[in-house]
């Protein structure tokens, strides 16, 4: 088949980030839309011309749909994409996956079961500056990675979470900060450093503490077997959406990287290399790969292929999460 029949569950902001990717890939076309807000999902079923569905357990028992893309509140992520599934869809789900490491552990048994394919939208994996880092990484001319350091400093206030109830609560956001905002550099950290163990965290709530029940700041020291050390911090109390910092020091030179601009300091000298597009789909401070992602997504599908970012790579990124929440040294912590 060398075309797809997707569906989007969800027509939040996000969703119209997913339906322009699809939209502009060869191997997929946007056949259906779902949901429970009826205005909004007729809006989005009317803009796009596709059928609209309030229950999307209607969408999935369709049998012409081949994928499905997962764009609800983070507590949906997990039942929803089972059900998807089980139902015989292809599915990709939106970060987090899941909100503990047992709902992602059980997308991916669903998966593993159903013989689809499961992935993750990590989609910061797919930029300029990050892959350019991937490759001198792999390409091993800088030594093995043996420490770093990442920031992520931006701002959401108290309307940003009234005007989405869901957010910033335990049980359906999962978390605040880290698990929404943070996710993607600490997968990035992740998959570039090779991996780590978490030493220790920290969660308060300097600035939202009156608007939200979780954290909108914390701080994580983690470790490798090695023993190399990264440290990583992250806040929703900045003045402005700053630039995403990730530092990594390797045995031969440093790599730098700030939003989508990095600096190389090798062996021979320094680099400065500019991944930024004119081209935004997206927040517009950092990110804009989720058409690179969607694109190899269903190119991969197509061939057979399994995906670039498998849902072991989410159980991972999610594992150090649930530790961290769980073992914050304040009382702002996660209900065990």
């Amino acid at each position: 088949m060398d075309q797809l029949r997707v569906g989007v569950i969800g027509c939040g902001l996000i969703s119209g980030v997913h339906i322009h990717a699809i939209e502009e890939t060869d191997h997929a076309v946007l056949a259906a839309v779902c949901d429970i807000d009826p205005e909004k999902l007729e809006k989005t079923a009317k803009e796009y011309g596709v059928k609209g569905y309030l229950d999307y357990r209607e969408l999935i028992a369709q049998p012409d749909i081949d994928a499905v893309h997962i764009c609800v509140p983070h507590y949906l992520h997990a039942p929803i994409s089972i059900a998807a599934l089980r139902a015989g869809k292809h599915v990709l789900c939106e970060k987090p996956m899941g909100t503990s490491l047992r709902e992602a552990q059980a997308m991916a048994q669903a998966a593993k079961d159903s013989g689809k394919t499961l992935s993750v939208c990590f989609q910061n994996r797919y930029n300029g500056a990050t892959r350019r880092m991937k490759r001198i990484i792999d390409g091993g001319e800088m030594g093995k990675v043996i420490g770093g350091s990442a920031f992520v400093c931006w701002d959401r206030g108290g309307a940003y979470y009234a005007d989405s109830p869901w957010r910033g609560k335990w049980a359906t956001e999962g978390g605040s900060v880290l698990i929404n905002q943070a996710i993607h550099t600490l997968d990035l950290m992740k998959w570039l450093s090779g991996g780590f163990e978490l030493k220790s965290a920290t969660m308060t709530a300097k600035r939202l503490a009156q608007a939200i029940e979780t954290e909108d700041t914390c701080d994580m020291l983690l470790e490798n077997e090695s023993g190399a050390r990264f440290l990583f911090y992250c806040s929703n109390c900045a003045a402005d959406n700053m630039p995403v910092q990730l530092h990594l020091l390797l045995e031969k030179g440093q790599l730098h990287m700030t939003g989508e601009q990095l600096t190389v300091l090798g062996p021979t000298g320094a680099a400065f290399e500019d991944y930024a597009t004119d081209t935004k789909i997206g927040k517009n401070y950092w990110g804009n790969s989720h058409i690179h992602l969607i694109a190899d997504f269903y190119d991969r599908l197509v061939r057979g292929d399994a995906p670039f970012i498998l849902p072991e790579d989410g159980m991972e990124t999610t594992r150090l999460m649930e530790e961290a929440y769980l073992s914050a040294s304040t009382i702002r912590r996660r209900p065990e």
